[in-house]
């Protein structure tokens, strides 16, 4: 995959950029959303910070379904579906098996962090639920929906390439999240079950992606010369977004006016983002590249190595005398050293395994 990305940085290049962009973003709601959580501001939903922290990286999963969506037509397709399916259970469905064996060691139910599971059989239960559900760490319930994805990619692929009625079948697909919510994680991680509407959601992101990649050169044409409309739409989603947040306004029976607005916002900020790294041609943030070969690993990981990270800081991030700049730097810290405990990880498990290693820990 590191070889097949980097064989023209002005075609794939930014696509990788890409996927670097795409996990910092998701790793950044979370060391942020962590250090608000602890401050002295914690129990405030309405500090500027958590409402900043919301509107610039919620539902920054969106882009990893996108570039996923991406990859497959302008990279793996070409190998065929049973490279792509073999590529996937190798790099992420086995990775998936170790990960969710190693974080059910702790209690999810306890209070405090890293308590061990109280008995073997405890554990094994919690293996195979904590496996189907995605609930070993609560970042893992979009793993299932990615396999979703993945399975579906062939009908998608099939549908894309009818000449009448694929178009307008995909242009459906795309527009579905604009009236079908994605579960919230709290609500996914409140009982046992996989929510098909979260998967029609990102099956949306992930159709995107496709299509755009499908025809990439005149479709990210088509997006530069359309900038305007991407920079208004996304700031006018943005200034929405914290219209209804302060309001605390959001559903409207099964219709969630929040999860919408996000939808067009990070198919907005996606359009720029993917814009503006085509545009750097063979000039790639080089510290994205390395990110982005580990971004599973990273996605896996990272939590964890927050975890630990932020326990010797608590009492600094509960200061209320140097609040915000305690939350505000402290949670950058956390950003940056969680994604290296991750990349150290990926060498320790390289240095060891070899190439097996990818099919241990993702990278």
């Amino acid at each position: 995959m590191k070889n097949i990305l980097h064989r023209n940085n002005n075609f794939i290049g930014y696509l990788q950029s890409f996927r670097g962009f795409a996990i910092l973003n998701i790793v950044a709601i979370h060391t942020f959303g962590l250090a608000v959580m602890i401050s002295s501001e914690g129990s405030n939903p309405l500090n500027p910070i958590s409402v900043i922290n919301g509107l610039l990286f919620h539902n920054s999963t969106i882009y990893f379904a996108i570039i996923s969506g991406m990859l497959f037509t302008a990279v793996l397709k070409r190998k065929g579906y049973r490279y792509f399916f073999l590529n996937k259970l190798k790099y992420i469905f086995l990775p998936y098996v170790f990960f969710t064996f190693f974080y059910t060691v702790f209690d999810n139910n306890s209070q405090e962090w890293f308590d061990l599971q109280p008995n073997i059989h405890t554990y094994l239960t919690e293996v195979l639920r904590n496996f189907l559900y995605g609930k070993a760490s609560f970042v893992f319930w979009y793993i299932p929906v990615l396999f979703f994805l993945y399975l579906v990619t062939p009908i998608l692929d099939y549908t894309m390439n009818q000449k009448r009625l694929g178009i307008y079948i995909i242009t459906i697909v795309i527009a579905l999240p604009l009236i079908i919510r994605r579960m919230e994680v709290d609500e996914l991680l409140s009982r046992d079950f996989l929510s098909i509407q979260t998967m029609i959601y990102y099956t949306g992101a992930y159709a995107f992606g496709m299509f755009v990649a499908d025809n990439l050169d005149e479709r990210m044409n088509w997006i530069s010369q359309n900038m305007r409309i991407f920079i208004a739409v996304a700031v006018v989603m943005t200034i929405g977004l914290l219209f209804i947040t302060i309001q605390s306004i959001d559903r409207f029976g099964f219709f969630s006016l929040r999860s919408t607005l996000f939808y067009i916002q990070k198919i907005a900020l996606s359009g720029i983002v993917l814009s503006f790294l085509k545009s750097l041609g063979e000039h790639q943030p080089g510290w994205l590249s390395p990110i982005a070969n580990s971004a599973f690993t990273v996605y896996f990981a990272h939590i964890f190595f927050l975890s630990i990270s932020i326990i010797p800081f608590i009492s600094f991030f509960k200061s209320e005398k140097i609040y915000p700049f305690n939350v505000l730097g402290g949670g950058f810290l956390l950003l940056v050293t969680s994604i290296l405990l991750s990349m150290l990880m990926v060498w320790i498990f390289k240095r060891i395994f070899g190439r097996y290693s990818k099919m241990i820990i993702g990278s």
